[in-house]
């Protein structure tokens, strides 16, 4: 069964399902559908665990092993719940095989994934089968990033125009996890600088200055003495870190988008391709060099930290600056 994400939070029957699938490039909406699940399969049972698989556990178990190891009770009699985080497909028959040939004991079992081409197995078979719910997480569209950005200003007590929502909703990325990064950044820089939304909407602004933009790709290409040279040259007028790793940021999430893409059976090229707004074509053959050089848990890994380096930055912790360039040094080297 089919369920748009606008419906999901106030639909009557959730709990009447048993299997789910969360699937699209929106990841902050697939994290907002498993947490408004889990708290009305709470409400029913207080008692209910819930257990995160992810992918590097099928390295050494099956997914129908996974699941008959938690096939039962414990010993309080407290069912469980698993919550897959897949980003390999090639389970999916034996996910249908598992389904639907037994009797589980399991509370329910919930997957997460990130786009799925229409016609393939696993998205028919959720689509179809009264048992299952799949909800379609896409990117948000203008009027859900307004709808966030309102409630997240008003949530702080911080009024906004709607000329400033609308250039922020313009501005922000589409996938909520970051729409809220960055909202949550904003928010706290016009609360520790006392500056209004109007200068604050600067670190937002991309800068698309030659000098940045070349920092940025000489950084994801991992040309240590090349963006140190760069760098240096740029020392004097080079003052905002927090703008640098906001470019940077957005820089590593096309590239994990464009890995995702592959995954699902896109070449290199055409998955680039699939970005909007589309890499500029002098680049086209730096940022296809840079998918190689990157693993799926470094570039989480980098963009975790981005973030927690910008926070500090933001709140104007003494060793914000040292912890910047230690971060560059990390990344050079991952």
């Amino acid at each position: 069964m089919i369920l748009k994400y606008s419906y999901f939070e106030k639909s009557a029957f959730l709990t009447e399902k048993k299997f789910f699938l969360f699937y699209g490039p929106n990841l902050g909406k697939i994290e907002s559908c498993i947490k408004i699940l889990k708290s009305k399969l709470n409400s029913l049972d207080r008692t209910l665990k819930f257990l995160n698989i992810f992918q590097d556990d099928f390295l050494n178990h099956s997914f129908t092993e996974i699941v008959n190891q938690n096939n039962q009770d414990d010993i309080f009699g407290n069912k469980t719940s698993l919550i897959f985080s897949l980003s390999d497909l090639r389970v999916s028959s034996e996910i249908i095989k598992l389904i639907t040939s037994q009797d589980l004991n399991i509370q329910n079992i919930i997957f997460k994934t990130g786009p799925i081409q229409k016609g393939l197995k696993i998205r028919k078979f959720f689509e179809d089968s009264p048992d299952c719910l799949i909800v379609p997480c896409y990117e948000d569209n203008l009027l859900e990033k307004k709808e966030v950005i309102m409630k997240v200003f008003k949530n702080e007590n911080i009024e906004i125009s709607p000329d400033h929502k609308n250039l922020l909703a313009s501005l922000l990325s589409s996938e909520r996890l970051n729409l809220l990064n960055e909202l949550n950044k904003l928010i706290i820089y016009i609360k520790t600088t006392k500056k209004n939304i109007s200068n604050a909407l600067s670190i937002l602004i991309d800068n698309n200055s030659h000098d940045l933009n070349n920092l940025v790709y000489l950084l994801a290409s991992k040309k240590r003495n090349d963006f140190w040279n760069e760098f240096l040259k740029l020392q004097q007028t080079f003052s905002d870190e927090i703008k640098f790793i906001n470019i940077f940021s957005k820089h590593l999430e096309k590239i994990l988008f464009v890995k995702d893409k592959i995954l699902l059976g896109l070449t290199p090229l055409n998955a680039m391709k699939s970005l909007r707004p589309p890499i500029f074509f002098k680049e086209e053959e730096a940022f296809l060099s840079q998918i190689d050089l990157w693993n799926f848990q470094n570039l989480r890994k980098a963009i975790k930290e981005l973030h927690f380096c910008q926070m500090s930055i933001l709140n104007n912790e003494k060793s914000s600056k040292s912890r910047f360039l230690t971060l560059i040094t990390k990344i050079l080297d991952l």
